[in-house]
Formats: C-alpha cells, sequence, structure tokens
C-alpha cells in the first residue's frame, strides 16, 4: 500500500487534473484517410471552440488534398455545439470563404460516433503511458507535445486560446443578424445554397395517403 500511495504522488505531480477538452474528427476521402484530435485549455464547448476546429481541419486538409471540392459532416445533434441557427448560419460562412460545396448531417445522440470517440481514447492512453514515464502534461500544449512524440498517425494541434479569439471577432457581428431556423430540433441535415441561404432537410409528417415520414427540404435564409 505504501509503494502505492508514493506512486500516486509521482504520478500527481506529473498530470494536472484540470481538465481539457478535445475536439475529434476522421476525415474520409477517396485516397486516404485522417484523424484529428484537438486538445484546448477551453472547455466552454461552444460554437467558437466549433469553428476554430473547423477552421484547423480544412486548413490541414488543404495541405493533403489541394483539390478539395466538397466536404459533407456528420455528427450528433448536441445543440450547444452543432444544431442551431448560429452554427447553420457560420457553416455556409465556411463554405463561402474555402469556396467547398459543404452540407452537415446530424446522427440521433449517441449514434455513429464509434470511430472519433476511439480516437480520443487512443490519444489519452498514449499521453497517460507518457505521464507514467515521468514525463508532465499540465497543459493542452503538453498533452499535444507528449502525443506527437508517441505517434504520426493521427494529426494532433492545439486549438489555442488565439484561435478561440479570433474565432469571437470574427463570427460575433455575423451572428448579430442570424435568423432563427424553424423546427431546428427537426433538422436531419443542412446544405449551403447562396452565401445567406442554407437548405435544411427535416422530418416531418406529411399529408400523404401513405402516412409516412419523409425528409421534407426547406430553402432558410440566415439573415435579417
Amino acid at each position: 500500500m505504501g509503494v502505492l500511495k508514493e506512486q500516486d504522488k509521482i504520478q500527481s505531480a506529473h498530470w494536472n487534473t484540470k481538465t481539457l477538452s478535445i475536439f475529434k474528427a476522421y476525415v474520409w476521402s477517396k485516397s486516404q484517410g485522417f484523424s484529428f484530435t484537438l486538445p484546448s485549455n477551453d472547455v466552454s464547448h461552444d460554437i467558437f471552440i466549433v469553428n476554430s476546429a473547423i477552421e484547423i481541419i480544412l486548413n490541414e486538409l488543404k495541405t493533403h488534398v489541394p483539390n478539395l471540392k466538397q466536404i459533407n459532416f456528420f455528427s450528433d445533434g448536441a445543440a450547444s455545439q452543432f444544431k442551431q441557427r448560429f452554427m447553420f448560419r457560420n457553416l455556409i460562412q465556411i463554405a463561402h470563404e474555402y469556396k467547398i460545396v459543404l452540407s452537415w448531417n446530424f446522427f440521433a445522440t449517441s449514434h455513429g460516433k464509434d470511430v472519433v470517440d476511439g480516437l480520443g481514447g487512443t490519444v489519452k492512453r498514449l499521453v497517460w503511458s507518457a505521464v507514467l514515464a515521468g514525463d508532465n502534461c499540465k497543459s493542452a500544449e503538453d498533452f499535444v507535445k507528449l502525443a506527437q512524440q508517441k505517434t504520426k498517425k493521427i494529426i494532433i494541434i492545439e486549438i489555442a486560446k488565439n484561435d478561440i479569439d479570433n474565432s469571437k471577432i470574427k463570427l460575433e457581428n455575423i451572428f448579430k443578424v442570424a435568423k432563427s431556423v424553424p423546427e431546428t430540433v427537426k433538422t436531419h441535415s443542412l446544405k449551403r445554397l447562396f452565401v445567406n441561404t442554407c437548405c435544411v432537410s427535416v422530418s416531418m409528417f406529411l399529408m400523404l395517403k401513405a402516412g409516412k415520414k419523409e425528409n421534407v427540404a426547406l430553402a432558410r435564409v440566415l439573415d435579417d
């Protein structure tokens, strides 16, 4: 017991219990796949973190896939991060800035995330093994450094405070004029049509003889 207690003291000296957030993503392309884990000291999980992560991923993808033309995103429907009017407005802005065809599709909660959840677990185990060997991990910067030493197969980049601050400056004015989007909770997917308009697919019961649930596409203008 004395040995275990001493080991715990040593480990606590190298591992800060402050929580980090990790944005995880996996990208499939025709020729190859890309794994991303993006840790941050900011644990707010808000739209600004998401925007920073998306921009980091897109900038990195541009170096690997210079002729990138289209991206189809898939995620859960977490309202604080993805399924809300500000995110919808931001997505068409991103598509405009990066000159890509962009759509976003929502899984049901807790479905379809095995790959990205596995990425987070893998990287955490790698960092923990480094801590057990005596390395320090007291920040997202330390986390990135240790993880990068352990694997080259996963793209690991910190979402820095500067990234988040830039996202806030960029998006706050855009969000001031963002319109609410009816049927947001029922939204299954959206796609940019024009600079301020997206096509939203929602699930609703149509007045049909069959009475089946159908996907209906509705154009939404997202600016006042």
